[in-house]
């Protein structure tokens, strides 16, 4: 899509209108329809494009030469006329030659839903990482487009003494766009190789990260938890990149929280695809804070969303706890009562709220201590290694100096982080196995704890 920003007469940036189309087929809800058209005009609105008109056709089938019948195109076309619209802008997918037919009988520019996602990327993409990941969803998108879209079709002379015709132009940029995907590949795998290292460096650390629908609120929660300065604006994809930040820098072991690229229905594959590199912070959580704009009429459908490719991506069956989120938007003061009783664990909050945020990092604390294991471990006390592990990746409850080679250490820990501890594990004690094993640990108090 052209750039909605282009300068006019008197240095006034030119306003883009466009037209956005849905079909109603059989069994589809009408109401539905009418949501997911005012999420694609929201999504033209990042883009700084305004919606000068909307058109639905009920149809008991989608026509392969233009998606509608030729006389709702026409409609459309002279709707597009009225307002002054550039652009039409389809909520369902449109093969390259639907957009041709419709873009020769409107004389418009013609997108469907993925191409409007995949600009807002572009346009919100700050990081190399996420550059090059955006640039391979959008060759990708393209690639097949480009036959018809261009002018210069004749074909090339042979070189040198050869005789006979050369490639199409198209073929050429085809070719072309290939092996830029392929140098985009290599470049991004690079990228999550050094990614992956400095993960790799975070391996003893507690990691939550942020999953959701766009624009539920994620990054205001980010930075309400830890302190941040992150950008959060009302809008689609602000956040593209994984960010990455303490919640408490005194606890021990630290929980670490990221916060990832907001999901949407219909999200294309192709970005999905480039994205995994950024999702591995999903993927390597120990727990999920699924965020839920609470005050949005469709908040049940956004969460299977979410939960959708979140399965797509291999994260499905990691823990998660559900932030009901924007109370201070919701009118119903019986829903969040409702929400707590049929989603076991789940909290609802305010990111605007101090006393809902201490809340918040209450039940992550909560969470993590409900499923640690305590254990006795007995290190050489030249060890300074390991002492520094548990230090750093252990919630210490005791230390016993018993001789002067060899220190006892009591801690809770996560199972993962003992397995590393295993060749210094006296013995351990399950969470919660038993009251007596409760009772042991009343009135201590732990050198580092959450909180």
């Amino acid at each position: 899509m052209g750039k909605p920003n282009n300068e006019q007469g008197g240095g006034k940036p030119a306003v883009i209108s466009a037209i956005v189309v849905g079909v109603l087929l059989p069994g589809d809800s009408p109401q539905q329809l009418g949501e997911d058209l005012d999420e694609l005009a929201a999504l033209l609105q990042t883009l700084g494009v305004i919606t000068g008109g909307r058109i639905i056709q009920k149809r008991q089938r989608l026509t392969a030469k233009c998606l509608l019948g030729t006389g709702k195109v026409e409609e459309i076309a002279t709707l597009a006329k009225e307002v002054g619209a550039k652009l039409v802008v389809f909520d369902r997918p449109l093969s390259p030659p639907q957009v041709r037919n419709i873009e020769e009988m409107t004389g418009c520019e013609v997108l469907d839903r993925a191409g409007v996602i995949l600009d807002i990327f572009a346009k919100h993409a700050r990081t190399n990482q996420a550059k090059t990941q955006v640039e391979i969803a959008r060759l990708e998108y393209l690639l097949p487009r480009m036959s018809g879209a261009w002018t210069h079709l004749h074909r090339q002379r042979g070189g040198g003494n050869l005789r006979g015709m050369g490639e199409k132009q198209i073929e050429v940029d085809r070719r072309r766009a290939r092996e830029r995907i392929a140098r985009l590949k290599a470049q991004l795998g690079q990228i999550s190789k050094e990614r992956a290292t400095q993960r790799k460096s975070r391996r003893n650390e507690l990691k939550v990260a942020l999953v959701g629908y766009t624009n539920s609120g994620k990054t205001t929660l980010m930075n309400a938890l830890t302190h941040a300065k992150l950008q959060a604006k009302d809008a689609l994809f602000v956040t593209l990149d994984a960010n990455v930040r303490t919640i408490d820098p005194s606890t021990r072991p630290k929980i670490l929280l990221s916060d990832t690229v907001g999901f949407i229905r219909n999200l294309p594959h192709s970005l999905v695809e480039s994205f995994k590199s950024t999702l591995d912070e999903v993927l390597e959580a120990d727990m999920l804070l699924h965020v839920v704009d609470v005050s949005h009429p469709s908040y049940g459908i956004q969460m299977e969303t979410t939960q959708k490719v979140l399965d797509e991506i291999g994260a499905g069956g990691i823990p998660t706890i559900v932030v009901f989120n924007k109370l201070d938007n919701l009118d119903d003061a019986i829903l969040p009562k409702v929400l707590r009783q049929a989603y076991k664990g789940s909290i609802c909050v305010s990111a605007y709220s101090e006393e809902d945020i201490i809340r918040l990092r209450k039940h992550i604390y909560d969470f993590f201590a409900a499923n640690f294991v305590w254990a006795q471990l007995r290190i050489p006390a030249d060890d300074t290694s390991a002492l520094s592990q548990v230090y750093n990746s252990c919630l210490v409850t005791e230390t016993d100096y018993e001789t002067p080679d060899f220190v006892v250490i009591e801690v809770k820990a996560t199972r993962a982080v003992l397995n590393k501890l295993s060749p210094f594990i006296i013995k351990e004690i399950e969470p919660q196995t038993s009251s007596g094993s409760e009772q042991r640990y009343v009135g201590r108090k732990p050198r580092n704890s959450f909180g």
